[in-house]
């Protein structure tokens, strides 16, 4: 029953990132708005939900460490999990984004590497992250490219629920109704993975590092699939970009306003030094690379199995 439960959780996720692609596609292709913004915004929000309430969850039961581990353990899976599964699908061409974008996610990365291994997450620091986060979701509005194809619409999605004639009234209420699926098909997966694992006897700072975060990571995982299956690679960047930013800025922000930070970033310590890997690969892979075909997507899920290992090895000793 828990395995039935769970593989019900990923089908929901699945089933609520489609049609959330499919729906804020066509809504950004009728205000003219690009999909790189489409990625970084509406799908970024909407995919990071998971960390949202998991991490706030997690801080207000004072387990500060699952939260960060939620949040550190989410930013590594959205760069190879993400990348990797959506490039096994086909060969992905590298869009050209905006080096303000490349320059800004590292940033923003490097500045939580460093609050984290020298500083202390607190209530000034939070204030500070969630007004960044408002000027660069400002900042990316006013600064987005206009799509000059968004009449130039295929055949599936004109067939879609989504009426043109009405996008408000029809387009508003099924983005917030894609949302709540994936929401709900994250948490039921979740839920019944950390089931599974306490069954097996797997420690609980295995679970909140790894299963709990790849769990919360699923909508972006499957939203990337789905943009490769449309063709829409930049949604993909946009996604990972949105999703990294949004679990530091508006997440730890949001988090540290709401109770006392309190942890030991040593238990953190190989975590937080692999997620700034990570965005260092990510910043060279889109900003040199031309393309990421299948070898590399497998590189990539290898250097991730690689890390779980390593976590599983630091847990268990």
């Amino acid at each position: 029953m828990v395995v039935l439960k769970l593989a019900i959780g990923i089908t929901l996720v699945l089933y609520g990132t489609n049609l959330l692609i499919n729906t804020a596609t066509i809504l950004g292709k009728k205000f003219n708005i690009s999909d790189f913004f489409i990625g970084i915004v509406v799908i970024g929000f909407g995919t990071s939900l998971c960390e949202l309430v998991v991490s706030i969850d997690a801080v207000l039961k004072n387990a500060t460490e699952l939260s960060l581990g939620n949040i550190i353990g989410s930013n590594i899976a959205n760069i190879f999990l993400v990348l990797g599964f959506s490039g096994l699908m086909k060969k992905i061409v590298i869009p050209k984004i905006k080096n303000f974008d490349i320059i800004f996610h590292f940033f923003i990365s490097s500045i939580f590497f460093l609050i984290f291994l020298f500083l202390k997450i607190n209530f000034l620091i939070g204030i500070i992250f969630i007004g960044i986060f408002l000027l660069y979701i400002i900042k990316s509005f006013y600064k987005s490219d206009i799509d000059k194809n968004s009449e130039n619409i295929n055949l599936e999605d004109r067939l879609s629920i989504l009426s043109f004639d009405h996008p408000i009234k029809f387009g508003v209420p099924i983005i917030f109704f894609s949302i709540a699926l994936t929401i709900y098909g994250a948490d039921l997966t979740v839920i019944n993975a950390i089931e599974i694992s306490t069954l097996l006897g797997v420690s609980e700072a295995i679970i909140g590092l790894s299963i709990v975060a790849v769990g919360t990571s699923l909508p972006e995982i499957a939203a990337g699939i789905a943009a490769v299956k449309k063709n829409k690679i930049e949604l993909i960047f946009g996604n990972i970009i949105g999703s990294n930013l949004y679990n530091i800025l508006l997440i730890v922000g949001t988090s540290s306003l709401l109770n006392k930070f309190d942890y030991n970033n040593q238990n953190l310590l190989i975590e937080i030094w692999l997620m700034f890997i990570s965005v260092i690969i990510f910043s060279i892979i889109i900003k040199y690379s031309k393309k990421i075909d299948r070898i590399f997507s497998v590189v990539l899920l290898i250097l991730y199995f690689i890390f779980m290992t390593m976590l599983y090895s630091k847990n268990l000793t």
